[in-house]
Formats: C-alpha cells, sequence, structure tokens
C-alpha cells in the first residue's frame, strides 16, 4: 500500500478519539470544552511533523523527489545540472591575404540581430582568400542556434579587406537554456528538469566503475550540446569505445566538429579514460524516416499523441540498433493514447522496408592507424507520418 499524507481533519479526529477513549473510555467526537482545544493544538503539532515525514520520505527517492530535492540526490553521486551554453561553431571568414580578424571581433547575424565573437585571433595565410575562425555566442539558448551557410556582418566596425562572414560546416548550436526554479531561485540549466532525472536514475543504478558502458554514457551526456549518447564498447576494435553523439534539441541533430572535440578531450582526460581503451568520439549521420500509421480515430489530439510516442522511441535507436513496424506499433499501443494501431510502408533513408526488420547501420575505416567511426540514427525532426483510419 502507497504510502498516504493523513490531512489536517484525519490527524485532528486520530487526536479527539485518543482523548475521548483516554477521558470517557469510549471513542467519539469531543464537545466543545477545553479538552477539544487541547487536542486541536495537539493535531497541529503532530500535523506539522507529518508533513515533514512526507517531504523527507517523497525526496529520498529519485522517480518522486521534487527538483529541490532531486539535485541533492544528484549532488550525492556527484551528478550535477547541465550548465546553460552558448552556440558555438566556425565561421568563414573571405577576406584578402593578411588580413588578421582579432580575438575578440563581433559578428551579429542581421535577421535574429543575435550577437557571436570570435575565441582567438586568425590571419589569412598567403596564397589564400579565406580563414576559419572559431566563434560563440554572447548569449545563452537555442535562440542563437544558426545552421551553415548562414551571412553574418561586423556589429561594429568593419575590416579592411574582409568580403564576407559565412557560418562554415555545422553551423552555430548547442546553445541550451531552461528556466528552471530551485530553492525559489530561478536559474538556466541546459537540460530539462526530466532529463537530469534520467541520468540521476542512471548514475543511481550503476555506480562508476571506471570504463564501464555507463561511465562513457555518463562523461558524454554531462555536455548540453549532447541529449542523446550511444555507446558501443570493443567496437571497432578490441579495447575500442565507439560513442555516437545526438542533439535532439537543436534543428540540426548533428553536432559540430567545436562541440565533438569538446565531448572528446573531456572522456580522452587521463583522469577518465583507462589506459588501455581508445574512445572514439563521432557525432551521428542523421537518416530520414516515414511510414503509414493507421489508426481507429484520427483526430489533432490522437495524432499529436502518436506522433511524440513515435519520436520518443525512434530517439532511442542509435547505430546497431534494430526495429520494425511491429516494435514500433508495440510501442505505440503501450505509449500513445491509441486502443489499437498498425504501421505499413516504413521508409528509411528511402528504402521502403515494409514491415522487415531495420538496422541501422554503423561503420568504420581505419587510415595511419586511426580509426574514423561513422553511425546512423534517424532524423526526429524531419520524420513524416501519414495517418489513415483503421
Amino acid at each position: 500500500m502507497a504510502f498516504k499524507v493523513p490531512s489536517l481533519s484525519e490527524v485532528n479526529m486520530t487526536v479527539e478519539n485518543g482523548f475521548s477513549r483516554a477521558f470517557y473510555g469510549t471513542a467519539g467526537t469531543l464537545r466543545a470544552m477545553v479538552l477539544k482545544v487541547i487536542s486541536k493544538v495537539v493535531a497541529g503539532a503532530v500535523y506539522i511533523v507529518c508533513l515533514l515525514l512526507a517531504y523527507i520520505w517523497k525526496n529520498s527517492f529519485v522517480d518522486s523527489a521534487d527538483i529541490d530535492g532531486l539535485v541533492n540526490i544528484g549532488t550525492k553521486h556527484d551528478v550535477t545540472p547541465k550548465p546553460a551554453s552558448r552556440s558555438r561553431g566556425v565561421v568563414t571568414v573571405t577576406a584578402a591575404a593578411g588580413t588578421t580578424i582579432p580575438a575578440g571581433t563581433a559578428f551579429i547575424d542581421p535577421q535574429t540581430q543575435k550577437e557571436y565573437e570570435t575565441i582567438a585571433s586568425a590571419s589569412v595565410a598567403a596564397g589564400n582568400t579565406s580563414v576559419n575562425v572559431q566563434v560563440y555566442a554572447l548569449e545563452y539558448g537555442s535562440a542563437s542556434n544558426i545552421p551553415e551557410g548562414t551571412a553574418l556582418e561586423f556589429r561594429d566596425a568593419e575590416i579592411s579587406g574582409v568580403l564576407a562572414i559565412t557560418v562554415a560546416e555545422g553551423g552555430l548550436y548547442g546553445g541550451v537554456s531552461i528556466d528552471v526554479t530551485v530553492d525559489g531561485v530561478v536559474r538556466q540549466w541546459g537540460e530539462g528538469v526530466e532529463d537530469y532525472r534520467n541520468r540521476v536514475r542512471v548514475r543511481v543504478q550503476n555506480q562508476p566503475e571506471g570504463g564501464s558502458k555507463v561511465d562513457y554514457w555518463e562523461w558524454a551526456m554531462r555536455f548540453p550540446q549532447v541529449s542523446n549518447c550511444w555507446v558501443i564498447p570493443n567496437w571497432p576494435a578490441t579495447n575500442c569505445v565507439a560513442v555516437f553523439l545526438a542533439d535532439f534539441n537543436s534543428d540540426d541533430i548533428v553536432l559540430n566538429a567545436i562541440e565533438v572535440q569538446e565531448v572528446s578531450d573531456y572522456i580522452n582526460s587521463d583522469d577518465r579514460r583507462p589506459a588501455t581503451s581508445v574512445p572514439l568520439v563521432e557525432s551521428v549521420t542523421p537518416v530520414g524516416f516515414s511510414c503509414y500509421v493507421y489508426i481507429p480515430t484520427i483526430n489533432d489530439y490522437t495524432k499529436e499523441s502518436v506522433l511524440n510516442a513515435l519520436r520518443a522511441y525512434l530517439k532511442t535507436l542509435g547505430p546497431g540498433d534494430t526495429f520494425s513496424a511491429t516494435t514500433i506499433r508495440q510501442y505505440l499501443i503501450a505509449n500513445a493514447d491509441v486502443a489499437d494501431c498498425e504501421i505499413n510502408y516504413v521508409f528509411v533513408d528511402g528504402t521502403n522496408y515494409g514491415k522487415n526488420p531495420v538496422t541501422l547501420p554503423m561503420s568504420y575505416t581505419y587510415e595511419s592507424n586511426v580509426y574514423s567511426i561513422v553511425g546512423d540514427v534517424i532524423n526526429t525532426k524531419t520524420m513524416g507520418v501519414t495517418f489513415s483510419r483503421l
């Protein structure tokens, strides 16, 4: 039986019954006398203790803890909330040879008015017409995420010789800022409360083991730009650990080179990486997905329910995972608000698999003693679903 917090009226009735038994020999409601007043005072004092015990009980478990209690549990297990982050990446500055872009140079996106600043100075080498410069957004949050190919301008005075400023391959991504109230103070996190709860749950269930599969997952998931991570141990060779990263919080689920390198440096630090392991950190390769879903009732509510459940399921599938129309149907019946459904014509990366199993591929190349890994995941941002009546 679940623990139930009694109401103040129930506590007061229990106290009155106790006093009635003690003074009159039988349980009952006390008359409006001094004893009744005393019972109300005692009930009020006891009720405070009941509320305190209920709070302690609730915040002793990850799944039931409120935000304050969840942070306390996470801190004990060295799992702190992800900090808010800025968008970052590379811009290509087209300019005459010898042109220098100083550190701290500010650019602006004329469409959104968001500002970006260079991290270090860079110069166009002799014989070249452009140079790549690392930048980061001045504001936290996803509003500063912009795709590759976006044209930027100087915020202040232009630098002589510069012809164009363009966001390079991979775009400027990684900005996350979510308002969360902790201890009565609004703070900016790099993840939602339920995402943080899941990370704490995983750590509580899997204590650090000096390089287990979950350790690599936890190391990668500490970063705001990583919303999903898949770890494949002993692949593509013994002692290698493939770590694939995705960011479903951005319009482009692929992490750019700056974001991937940040995670790779952290995992490959001598403070974490086991001496014999070779971690290979890479962003995923997105593939398209579409299918036909047949349900008994078609309206906005049921369609949204199915789409949300389908996205949640597809996000769990990483490189090497296998699924089919049957597994999708089973998940939707269990998690979407539909009594029954049927899945037909499952297309992945343009190929119609019908009801046959689909395995998301992963591959590697080995050149000059260096492994390069590639892993496919479904891009839920662009998936297509056609609804029909069952």
